[in-house]
């Protein structure tokens, strides 16, 4: 720049501010210009565990990439402590999955076209490309803006890659051969040889004929029925271009009337003959079932679009629950949901049969519901982004992105008005909402929320209003890591605070329920996985431990809370809900610790959600220990009824897969009763010992078969993002926990030989494979406006030359290609084994053309 030829009229201020520029500043990169490359470099199975892999950072702008910057991502499967084996960098653990990358001094500068290493090591065998780092994005300097690294691509995991890591090791990588082989007792039946309905009524009969609806349907319903009524008219008007009416007795085509017979509050007896349909129901519940029973035998195509006319083969049909409790539980914390995607589950839910929304709205990860009078919850404790102190809204959790207003699954909440919409809807539909604000531990959304609001009422003079809700000891040292890696995630139960804070959200909730006319029985309060170390460097609970005539250590705090928290909840009105944790004490017995049936509340009406499982590391018959001692409990157990766990072992396949994996069969395969018959391997895919576990654990006696209410589907949402995905995860897996729900043990589960059980077992199983794919899947497609069901890849084996291939459910088509291009519905349909040169790719579709995943088949060995 010359001063006096070039910018002669420029002032001295002018030219020393762009001098000033042009010295000490300069420009950063695009960050779309910022190309990072993450990749497998190596993967150990146990014992020696760990993968190696490196990101590799290439400066595709015209400008250099100073040493300023940090890039930040997120992996649910990384250690906390991952070791750097080159490049000069530091990979640091911040919080949950949280992890960020910070060059040191030695980090060169990145000319433009340059690229640097970092290869790093971490003590986790890989098996999914859902757990590689994601969501990477960078900061620059000192700001607090995070910027997108839109272009980062992955060189992770694929079906050889698992196969070569696990080499002489038994696992079971859905190969197409294995597919096949898991598929090969299935075969297409009529539909008279498998249920009308699922969940499988307890009794029904195929007759003869049809009715048909002819015209008009003519509905009458008694007075007690008059909402079920009006429900099954609006879906009838719906899918029916004739004319629906009401009508009296004598001229109905459909009847819905009052049961006196049964004493079964749910039961219901449907009966469909040439000329009129005749539900009965003791109660408004009996004929809600009796009505999506009658729904779902309409034909697929009425939901599709409308129909001239209806016919359903004549049938009779008797029917009740065995469990009063048959119940779904959603976590929105994690990642949220919309109210649309919510109320759309709920219909699901109650076509079929299920009873129970187990609703989680608060955890570490976020705070999703409106509080009057507490509004840090949502203005702090909804919202998740980039911050560097995590004081104003929390980090961005699985993937949720660095901006808080850009961000549909790590922000969002529920207003008062929204939560009071899904309470009746719900209602409407004979669902209970049960809500889980879960305490003490998973509260790190609460406990920041109430900092803010701490800091804030200090700032305005209010020391009595900036400790009324405060939820942590600011002199805590305490150290601690939960089991999702986060710190600082569990209230100080040693202060009045917290009790406070408690009461004032359950009194707000309480209100909020009664402000829309739906009774509020029981609360879900968690309870589960406080970490170990929590409060043990409080100096505000040592000091409570020495002054309080209830507690002697810091180990007797968790009985003090739950007896403070049973007496608010007895005041209310409310049952005492929560994870199996809050009934259960630590033994010390031959030097090792186990958890025992806490004997101290087995009077206080607690109802507990068991998740243990037949998993291989113990606990397998915690939930009969606790039935038997007297407890209520909810069967959750997580290798069959955990729906955020894997499909399968697939790469591809999202999901978590620290109980196993979790597909229809699996969900289907539960034995409430006998659990320990419910599952043939254990996580790491070795035969369970059932005998040995017969002779080993505790079985149900017949007063702890009264304690068992009903069963429950869980799905945990740190690997779902969005509502296609909440569906994906969901459909069809818990179409086993419908099943179960309703019906209780299959009538296979009494037989005793091992092998002549799961023979009679896949005999049931290939009747309810038929059920979903011939019916089930297609009419998914279009019933409340779609569902992103997962559909099964086809299994495949070659043989003398000719490819052989197969469908988890038989109704589904599969078709394929020779060329290598996309197979859509247009592409031929498999038939029968035909000859094999090359490959050949295939996909599973519906009826109506909706496709799954592709696979291929190799003419060498048909995986």
């Amino acid at each position: 720049m010359t001063w006096n030829k070039t910018y002669p009229f420029m002032t001295l201020a002018v030219v020393i501010a762009l001098l000033a520029q042009c010295t000490t500043k300069y420009s950063h990169p695009n960050p779309e210009d910022i190309h990072i490359h993450w990749e497998l470099l190596e993967n150990q199975t146990p014992p020696n565990a760990g993968h190696r892999a490196s990101f590799t950072i290439t400066n595709k702008s015209k400008v250099k990439l100073q040493v300023d910057w940090q890039i930040y991502f997120n992996t649910i499967f990384l250690s906390v402590n991952p070791e750097v084996l080159s490049g000069n960098a530091v990979i640091s653990h911040l919080s949950g999955d949280f992890f960020k990358i910070s060059p040191t001094e030695e980090f060169p500068v990145l000319e433009p076209g340059a690229q640097y290493t970092i290869e790093y090591r971490s003590a986790n065998f890989l098996t999914k490309n859902s757990h590689l780092p994601e969501a990477l994005y960078i900061v620059f300097g000192e700001s607090e803006e995070g910027h997108t690294l839109s272009n980062y691509s992955q060189k992770g995991l694929t079906i050889p890659s698992l196969l070569k890591s696990t080499e002489g090791i038994e696992v079971p990588i859905p190969t197409g051969n294995l597919l096949y082989g898991q598929n090969q007792n299935l075969k297409m039946l009529p539909y008279t040889q498998f249920s009308p309905v699922i969940p499988t009524p307890k009794s029904y009969e195929y007759r003869s004929g049809s009715w048909n609806s002819g015209e008009e349907i003519i509905l009458y319903t008694d007075s007690d029925f008059e909402n079920e009524g009006e429900y099954l008219k609006t879906w009838l008007e719906k899918f029916f271009s004739g004319k629906v009416s009401k009508g009296d007795k004598s001229t109905a085509t459909i009847l819905i009337l009052k049961d006196d017979s049964s004493q079964k509050d749910e039961s219901y007896k449907l009966e469909l003959n040439e000329d009129q349909v005749l539900l009965k129901g003791n109660s408004s519940k009996g004929a809600f079932y009796g009505i999506q029973s009658l729904l779902a035998m309409m034909p697929v195509e009425v939901f599709e679009q409308k129909q001239s006319s209806i016919e359903i083969p004549q049938i009779k049909i008797e029917d009740e629950p065995q469990f009063g409790y048959r119940g779904l539980f959603l976590d929105v914390a994690r990642n949220f949901q919309s109210k649309e995607a919510v109320l759309k589950l709920l219909d699901l839910m109650a076509f079929y049969k299920l009873n129970v929304f187990h609703f989680n709205l608060a955890n570490d990860e976020g705070w999703r519901l409106e509080i009057p009078g507490l509004p840090e919850l949502t203005e702090i404790g909804s919202k998740r982004g980039h911050s560097k102190e995590e004081k104003d809204f929390l980090w961005p959790y699985y993937g949720s992105g660095p901006d808080k207003n850009d961000s549909p699954q790590g922000s969002g909440y529920y207003t008062v008005s929204d939560f009071q919409e899904i309470l009746k809807y719900a209602q409407k539909r004979h669902i209970e909402v049960i809500p889980e604000i879960g305490v003490p531990a998973h509260s790190r959304a609460a406990i920041i929320a109430m900092r803010k609001r701490y800091h804030k009422k200090m700032e305005e003079g209010d020391e009595s209003g900036a400790k009324k809700y405060l939820l942590e000891d600011m002199d805590d040292t305490s150290e601690y890591l939960s089991a999702q890696n986060f710190r600082g995630n569990t209230i100080c139960i040693c202060q009045e605070s917290a009790f406070t804070f408690y009461e004032k959200v359950i009194d707000e909730m309480i209100q909020m329920y009664a402000d829309a006319g739906v009774p509020l029985n029981t609360f879900h309060t968690g309870g589960d996985e406080v970490p170990s170390g929590a409060w043990k460097g409080s100096p505000v609970c040592k000091a409570f431990v020495s002054s309080s005539g209830e507690v002697s250590s810091i180990d007797g705090l968790k009985n003090y809370f739950y007896k403070r928290i049973r007496q608010m909840f007895d005041e209310k009105g409310l049952q005492v809900a929560g994870w199996e944790e809050i009934g259960q004490e630590e033994i010390e017995e031959d030097g090792n610790s186990h958890a025992k049936p806490n004997p101290e509340f087995l009077n206080a009406g607690f109802r507990l959600h068991a998740w243990n499982a037949v998993a291989g590391w113990g606990g397998e018959d915690m939930a009969y220990q606790l039935a038997n001692k007297g407890y209520e409990v909810v069967m959750c157990n997580s290798s069959n009824l955990y729906f955020d766990l894997a499909y399968d072992m697939h790469p591809d396949e999202p999901g978590h897969e620290w109980s196993g994996y979790v597909n229809l069969k699996t969900s289907w395969q539960t034995v409430p009763f006998n659990h320990f018959i419910s599952n043939d391997t254990d996580m790491y895919g070795r035969p369970i010992d059932i005998e040995g576990l017969l002779l080993s654990k505790e079985k149900l006696t017949s007063e702890g078969k009264k304690n068992i209410k009903g069963l429950s589907g869980q799905l945990w949402t740190e690997t779902v993002k969005g509502q296609d995905m909440m569906e994906y995860y969901l459909i069809p897996k818990m179409f086993g926990l419908v099943e179960r729900a309703w019906n209780g043990d299959p009538w296979w589960a009494e037989i005793l030989d091992h092998e002549s059980r799961k023979a009679a077992r896949e005999e049931d199983w290939n009747k309810f494979s038929n059920a979903i794919g011939q019916r089930e899947l297609p009419r998914l497609d279009f019933i409340f406006g779609g569902f992103n069901t997962r559909l099964p890849k086809p299994g495949t084996m070659v043989k003398d030359g000719l490819m052989h291939a197969n469908v988890e459910h038989p109704g589904l088509i599969i078709r394929y290609t020779r060329d290598g291009s996309e197979v859509t519905s247009d592409s031929p349909q498999y038939t029968a084994p035909f000859s094999i040169d090359g490959k050949v790719t295939l996909r599973v579709f519906t009826p109506s053309g909706k496709g799954g995943g592709m696979t291929t088949c190799d003419k060498w060995d048909g995986s």
